[in-house]
């Protein structure tokens, strides 16, 4: 006999719940769920639904596991409220604090889908679009390979950063080997050995994975294999994609780079408005 998962008692044959108490849990979760994300709305107190929520665990059978679960999922969503409309503002920075606060997880839990750096770079943006130097918002472990100028601002570091560059690979099509023909002792003529036309095909390449270093002038990138320093104000264009940035430098034979694991929504955003300011 299987026993339910919630209340521990016997759920019957071949069942691991009952029909009741699953009913039970997710309603309590979605009562969890929408009283913090009223909070994070309106700019409440967390504290103040504390005892309501300790409630509802009971009577929901949620466990302390489960509530950290879905306070990180309530956390995650919340972030990304906020950034919908563009950049967290300070009322709605003071509650994410009051959150932490009142949540006890971890920094490391909270950012497990990268929300707790999303505000902190949110921060950042807030900062350059009153335009403000952003104060260094990081701590840096391990190696740092750039070298900044006595007034160059650090911006942000991204680390396990792929650079990938654009190259041209030139083949021939249409070659034939044709049929030799004498025409005088010593010569031939191979009929239809011409070379055909050359075709070239442009293909992104992986360079290496590295750091990028993104300051007020510049942004760097550094690997064993190869190292860059572009002038944020030598820069035609950004692609934000999901999954990285790409970058247009200007110069003649200047190739697109494409930045794999970099957060395109914040040097997007950073970039832009540090060249406008310049």
């Amino acid at each position: 006999m299987g026993k339910c998962r919630y209340c521990g008692q016997s759920a019957g044959l071949f069942h691991n719940s009952h029909a009741e108490c699953e009913q039970q849990h997710l309603a309590g979760v979605g009562r969890i769920r929408g009283l913090l994300l009223d909070c994070f709305d309106n700019k409440k107190d967390f504290y103040l639904i504390r005892g309501e929520l300790e409630n509802i665990c009971r009577g929901a059978f949620v466990s302390e596991e489960s509530c950290r679960q879905l306070y990180r999922t309530v956390f995650d969503e919340a972030v990304e409220r906020y950034l919908d409309d563009g950049v967290i503002d300070e009322g709605e920075e003071r509650t994410v604090a009051r959150f932490i606060q009142f949540s006890g997880m971890t920094q490391t839990d909270l950012n497990a889908n990268g929300s707790l750096e999303k505000v902190v770079q949110s921060k950042v943006l807030y900062e350059l679009l009153n335009g403000k130097v952003p104060s260094p918002r990081l701590t840096i472990a391990g190696d740092f390979p750039f070298l900044l100028s006595k007034k160059e601002h650090l911006i942000w570091l991204f680390r396990n950063v792929t650079l990938h560059m654009q190259k041209v690979r030139r083949q021939t099509v249409g070659r034939t080997r044709g049929v030799s023909v004498r025409i005088c002792k010593g010569v031939y003529y191979r009929t239809g050995g011409f070379r055909g036309h050359p075709v070239e095909t442009t293909y992104m390449e992986r360079v290496g994975t590295g750091s990028v270093c993104l300051t007020d002038r510049h942004l760097y990138f550094h690997c064993p294999m190869k190292a860059l320093k572009i002038p944020l104000d030598k820069i035609l264009s950004l692609d934000p994609c999901s999954n990285g940035l790409g970058i247009q430098k200007d110069g003649a034979n200047d190739r697109p780079l494409f930045f794999e694991n970099l957060n395109s929504w914040f040097c997007y955003n950073a970039i832009s408005n540090l060249v406008s300011s310049v």
